[in-house]
């Protein structure tokens, strides 16, 4: 409502008294209060749909869906839709401390650079781990950056972690490679997961919670 309330006012602005440059101006705030209101609606656009559930082919185990965001940077770029799939009887600890087999997808509605995703990923893993912790998975972050490329709009891809295999990236549909240990995964997924995620909303709906 206040978005409409902003929008009507701003056509009060816009009459045909005045000097041109006085309604150069005028149109010139609506065209900006339009711009604002179309942002702002197509950020609360309803999320994607995910299937509920999905079949890992290497075990033939199925893992449900825990829940689904559209992650929007700044309110202004969709970037991509995101899911967490984990086992149905796998507990919130168990897929943090990476104890059970989970997944995150992504459907991606932009190109995105592999230098953004990169830069992103370091900066948040950095913000989450101590230095000790980067340090002890530094090596393996360097492989898993080898293996992600360039995203297109309509791309998708997969980090995948199974307990006793490690945690396979996969880009649209063929894996890409996979990354040994627990103690990676439990801190690499920190991007999405840990206390100072890429988004604390995100965090929240892909876990199944309620903010």
């Amino acid at each position: 409502m206040k978005t409409l309330h902003a929008f009507r006012k701003g056509l009060s602005l816009f009459n045909f008294k005045g000097s041109k440059r006085l309604l150069k101006l005028r149109a010139t705030h609506v065209c900006t209060i339009l711009i604002a209101v179309g942002t702002i609606a197509s950020a609360r656009a309803p999320e994607p749909s995910f299937p509920a559930n999905i079949e890992l082919t290497s075990t033939k185990s199925t893992l449900t869906k825990l829940g689904e965001y559209r992650y929007v940077y700044r309110l202004l770029f969709k970037l991509y839709d995101v899911a967490l799939y984990a086992h149905p009887e796998a507990s919130y600890e168990e897929v943090l401390d990476a104890n059970t087999t989970y997944q995150l997808q992504f459907r991606y509605l932009r190109e995105i650079d592999k230098s953004i995703i990169l830069e992103s990923a370091d900066k948040i893993l950095r913000r989450n781990l101590s230095p000790a912790e980067f340090s002890q998975i530094s090596d393996r972050v360097d492989q898993i950056n080898e293996a992600y490329r360039t995203v297109l709009d309509g791309d998708r891809s997969s980090l995948t972690y199974q307990p006793g295999v490690g945690s396979t990236l996969a880009i649209n549909g063929s894996p890409a490679v996979t990354i040994e240990g627990t103690d990676f995964a439990r801190l690499y997924f920190k991007i999405w997961l840990g206390e100072q995620p890429i988004s604390s909303s995100l965090r929240a709906s892909v876990l199944g919670f309620t903010e």
